[in-house]
């Protein structure tokens, strides 16, 4: 391994053992674990800036501060490149902020740390920490110093993103899963400590639902910043496609003459949905409730149910239960998962359900959904209308977000996390 600092203002010899130049900067091409590097750029005895291939560089040798590159070839023998402006440089990483993916905050980039990887020379790594810092100094005795003590802070090449749009859109496309995998709280938190302009290029690069939800989780100063910045038509196009009550969040977070306008120009019946849960008195169930969920007619058998149910692919939170309805939508029981699975195939589903129900009214405040779920152990209660017509579902997360106090939420701290690879081995982060 060596560090882009090292390599920098260093000769370059050819293989008759001449100095053609001093390095000036490395051309890079990214991928998704690693960078590797494509070209070497050098300055010659005349100031001419100069681009050849890395495959004519032999090896670099040297120790710490005295590394040098050789060719395998005599400069006689070589046709240099014209430096393109769209050309990705090592040294222009230097100095930039980047977001730690894995440790889910904002660093600046002090060095750059290159290595062998599968007989390709490669960006693997960017340094963050202190000795970095040092390091760029080119104090010798200080650098010896800082390295002797202090651990050099080092952030794989994976685990970065860059912010720069140009670069940014061109990682993106090569792992766009880097910060969209982050939980909505973590992607907000990040967000805090960017420029507007930043923040609008992370925010566009999230699918809806995961957009939606950061933008829900942030603070006030990032919700004022990214909603006057994206343009109306992708507002609405953003909220026609991700749940009502997520919709009906976001909408309540703009001025009144913005959201009246946004609303007018939506498909009519989701802004009729958006609009009932906005009338919603703020402190009720049904403005915190949430509009999808899994309603089954009575007379359903389980086989048929079990195909509804793969057709629909629901997500995780939305499974907990399934609600039996008439057919006039009114809740006639409750069915657990478990029961479905283990039931007959031919029985029916009004058969099978609890008949017992605890539930809300939409006008019930908050504090009795938290009562009820604390004095029976729930995690989701159905939610009614006064005519009896499921409108929608609690759930505890819903209500404990409620009640956690703002400093709490609002402090940012790193969980630890366990990612389990495919060959089977656990990651601890």
């Amino acid at each position: 391994m060596v560090y882009f600092s090292q390599l920098k203002n260093t000769c370059v010899f050819d293989s008759k053992h001449a100095c053609i130049g001093k390095l000036l900067d490395l051309v890079l091409l990214d991928g998704k674990n690693y960078a590797n590097i494509t070209h070497i750029i050098y300055q010659d005895e005349e100031k001419n800036k100069k681009k050849i291939p890395w495959g004519f560089v032999r090896d670099f040798k040297g120790e710490k501060d005295q590394i040098h590159i050789h060719l395998n070839v005599s400069i006689d023998e070589v046709q240099p490149f014209f430096i393109k402006e769209k050309d990705t440089l090592v040294g222009g990483i230097l100095d930039k902020q980047v977001i730690d993916v894995n440790g889910v905050k904002l660093v600046r980039v002090n060095d750059i740390m290159l290595g062998k990887v599968k007989k390709k020379f490669c960006v693997v790594a960017v340094c963050v920490g202190p000795t970095s810092f040092v390091r760029r100094l080119g104090i010798k005795k200080l650098t010896s110093l800082a390295t002797s003590r202090i651990k050099e802070n080092i952030i794989p090449w994976k685990s970065v993103e860059r912010l720069e749009s140009e670069f940014h859109d061109l990682h993106l496309n090569i792992q766009k899963d880097k910060i969209a995998d982050l939980h909505p709280e973590d992607i907000a938190d990040i967000m805090e400590d960017l420029t507007h302009s930043q923040r609008i290029l992370i925010f566009n690069s999230l699918d809806r639902k995961v957009a939606a939800k950061t933008l829900i989780k942030a603070q006030e100063n990032v919700q004022d910043s990214v909603l006057k910045s994206v343009k109306i038509d992708k507002i609405i196009e953003l909220l026609e496609n991700i749940s009502t009550d997520q919709a009906a969040d976001i909408i309540s977070l703009m001025p009144k003459e913005k959201s009246g306008e946004i609303l007018s120009s939506m498909k009519k019946e989701v802004a009729a949905k958006i609009e009932k849960l906005l009338n919603y008195y703020p402190h009720s169930v049904g403005a915190l409730m949430k509009t999808e969920f899994i309603a089954i007619p009575q007379d359903y058998t389980a086989q048929k149910t079990i195909n509804l149910l793969r057709k629909m692919k629901p997500s995780s939170d939305r499974i907990y239960h399934l609600y039996i309805v008439d057919k006039n939508k009114h809740l006639v029981g409750v069915l657990p998962v478990r029961a479905l699975v283990t039931a007959n195939p031919k029985d029916v589903v009004g058969d099978l359900m609890h008949r017992h129900i605890i539930y809300l009214r939409d006008s019930s405040p908050k504090e009795t959904a938290a009562r009820l779920m604390a004095r029976y152990d729930l995690f989701v209660l159905p939610v009614m209308d006064k005519e009896g017509v499921l409108s929608g579902i609690v759930k505890a997360d819903d209500i404990l977000d409620d009640y956690i106090p703002e400093r709490l939420k609002r402090q940012k701290f790193l969980p630890s996390r366990l990612k389990i690879r495919k060959n089977g081995f656990s990651k601890k982060t």
